[in-house]
Formats: structure tokens, sequence, C-alpha cells
């Protein structure tokens, strides 16, 4: 006779249906993504020095713009995984709950990195905060796969796609922070390869 603990985990660990994973984690993305506009106080100048103060606002249009793009890719990343999950386990609930954790977290190197001239300490804690969402899907993905949570249409080359361009997010922000410690500005800078970098991943032929 099975003890009450293996009973349990039977009735509680696995499940069917990611319904309720997704709606929670909709509301997370959501208001991560809202909060970022937050940031952005509105100048309180005369109404000539509006333009000017403008101006010295770019800095936190630029990391907002950058963060609501980062973290609306993640949510579409993370939409598409679930897309194909046919299940759930307590493993999996537990990598979703750490994505959502720098999800929710990305508001505060969001300002950080806005509200002062690029410097080594803040530049960092971004590139690891993004690194590490593009991680935790990665450790979704990858358990989802162990686990045989994945619908049958999801075959080798398409599971090697998408491990291989999460990887290549976490390597290039892993990499930017060794190169902040030489020059943040630089570091910022290379974000802006992440784009390409990704396509071309995307675009190698997938060793079946």
């Amino acid at each position: 006779m099975s003890t009450a603990r293996e009973r349990y985990r039977a009735l509680f660990d696995r499940g069917s249906s990611t319904d309720r994973i997704e709606f929670f984690s909709d509301a997370v993305f959501a208001i991560a993504m809202t909060l970022l506009v937050l940031e952005i106080a509105v100048p309180d100048v005369p109404a000539a020095e509006v333009g000017p103060a403008l101006v010295d606002l770019v800095p936190e249009f630029f990391a907002y713009v950058l963060s609501f793009a980062i973290i609306g890719f993640n949510w579409i990343t993370h939409r598409r995984k679930f897309a194909v999950m046919t299940g759930f386990d307590s493993r999996l609930i537990q990598l979703n709950l750490v994505l959502l954790l720098l999800v929710a977290f990305a508001p505060f190197p969001t300002a950080l990195l806005s509200e002062s001239d690029p410097s080594t300490p803040a530049v960092a804690l971004y590139a690891a905060t993004v690194g590490g969402m593009s991680l935790a899907q990665y450790g979704l993905w990858a358990h989802a796969r162990r686990a045989g949570l994945l619908a049958p249409s999801v075959d080798s080359g398409i599971y090697r796609l998408v491990r291989r361009s999460l990887l290549v997010t976490v390597v290039a922000f892993a990499l930017s922070i060794v190169v902040a410690l030489i020059d943040p500005v630089i570091a910022m800078l290379s974000w802006i390869l992440l784009w390409p970098a990704s396509v071309i991943a995307g675009r190698v032929r997938v060793r079946e």
C-alpha cells in the first residue's frame, strides 16, 4: 500500500491543465510592464521648459522601451511554450515562479539604469536580470522535454531550435556583464547586437 505522501504527490504534483499557471503568469507580465511607465515622472516645470525637460527624460524613455520590449518578448516566448505543453508538474511550477520573480523584479534595474549615468553596477544588474529570464525560460523548456510534458508535434529539431535561441540570449547578456566591467556604455550598445544574433542562430541548420 502506498503512503500518504506518495498518494499526495500523485494527486497534486502533476496535472493536465496549465490554464491557471498561464493566467497567473499573464497577470505578472502585465503588471510588470505597467509598472515600467510609473518610473517616468512627469516634469514639474513651467510650460516654457517642458521641451528641454522631455529631452532630459530620454534615458528614462529608452529604458522603458527597452524593458517593455524585453518583457513583451519573454511573454511571447512563454505563451508559445505553454501552447505546446500537455500538462505540468511541481518542478515546472517552481521554474515558472523563478521566471516570474525576475519579470516582477525587472522594473527595479530598469529604474536604476535610467536614473543615473551608465555605471557598471547598474548595467551588470540589468544584464543579469534579463539573462536570468532567458535562463529560466531555458529551464522551463528543458524540463518540459525531460518530463514528457511537450506535445508530440514538438520534435527534436524544434526543441533544439528554441533551446539554442534562448542560450544565445543568455550568453549575450552574460558577455555584456564582462564588457560592463570595462565600459558600461559599450556593454549597453552590445545589446543591440542581440537581435541579429538571434536571427542568425535561428537560420543555422539544426541537426536532426
